[in-house]
């Protein structure tokens, strides 16, 4: 593989330093609108898992460990205790929707440093996009929602619907998925583009699509949240649709402008001590200028 400037591009498994993804810059920026920009490819797809240079590789796959075992084991105990108590029909409600997402991208997650782990043991060269791609896309549809979440659940819906919620369960499922998907861009390369919010409208939208056929099936007698209560409230409800569809945006930009600062103050600062050209390096080298 060759670079804009021709200069050989080497397999990760190599010890070699290299800017990340330099050519991609401009469609990176705030106004690129490109079809190019949509999609979930880009020149390093392995960025999407890879951890900060300026994370100690133990401390990360501790991190990832932790964080997934974490998240299922509080996903499962608080299925278990819902589908006794409520059966199936906690599952009609967004928070416990997005919850879920992030669970599964977390457990992802941890799937991919493990298997780059046993890889990179084996040399092996990194050709599995597909993996990458499902990562990104599970982070791009969780990240602006949980936000958004996070200010409904603690500002609006906390003493309307989960006042009797045990605190740890609440706290897991209302706060901290945002506050792990905002460490998520300080602590990997994972690239933000500000048109992949339309991976969130998507899975907002199959969320409103099934309140909307919950309604029309005659099963809102008990509404999935006060503010989509279509039968007594049709305009706080439509309302809440356009709130959220701006809330979001806000949230991605919220996004976009925490990666444009890890770019600035933290992938810039690193190369600035790196070759500008991709070269290779001894080992001894790479250890010190990764450190």
């Amino acid at each position: 593989m060759m670079t804009s400037e021709g200069c050989p591009v080497l397999e990760d498994s190599s010890p070699t330093v290299q800017t990340t993804m330099n050519s991609e810059d401009e469609s990176r920026k705030w106004y690129s609108v490109q079809w190019a920009d949509f999609k979930l490819s880009c020149e390093r797809l392995k960025d999407v898992s890879s951890k900060h240079p300026r994370i100690p590789l133990w401390l990360y796959a501790l991190y990832r460990f932790a964080l997934a075992a974490y998240f299922f084991v509080v996903w499962l105990t608080f299925v278990t205790l819902q589908a006794e108590t409520q059966g199936p029909k906690f599952l009609i409600y967004f928070p416990v929707w997005t919850y879920t997402a992030t669970t599964g991208y977390l457990c992802f997650a941890f799937f991919n440093t493990l298997m780059d782990f046993v890889k990179s043991r084996k040399n092996a060269a990194f050709e599995d996009k597909f993996r990458y791609q499902i990562q990104w896309l599970l982070f791009n549809i969780t990240a602006a929602p949980t936000l958004f979440v996070t200010a409904l659940d603690w500002g609006v819906l906390y003493y309307l619907v989960y006042a009797k919620v045990p605190i740890f369960i609440y706290v897991s499922i209302g706060l901290l998925p945002a506050v792990v998907c905002l460490s998520e861009i300080f602590l990997t390369l994972i690239v933000v583009r500000f048109v992949h919010v339309w991976y969130s409208y998507l899975y907002m939208t199959i969320f409103l699509l099934f309140a909307v056929s919950y309604w029309a099936a005659g099963e809102m007698d008990t509404f999935i949240s006060p503010n989509l209560d279509f039968q007594s409230q049709p305009g706080i409800a439509a309302a809440t649709v356009v709130g959220v569809t701006f809330a979001v945006l806000l949230a991605q930009a919220i996004l976009k402008g925490l990666y444009a600062l890890r770019v600035r103050c933290m992938d810039r600062r690193r190369t600035e001590t790196v070759p500008s050209k991709t070269e290779e390096v001894s080992p001894t080298e790479l250890e010190a200028l990764t450190a």
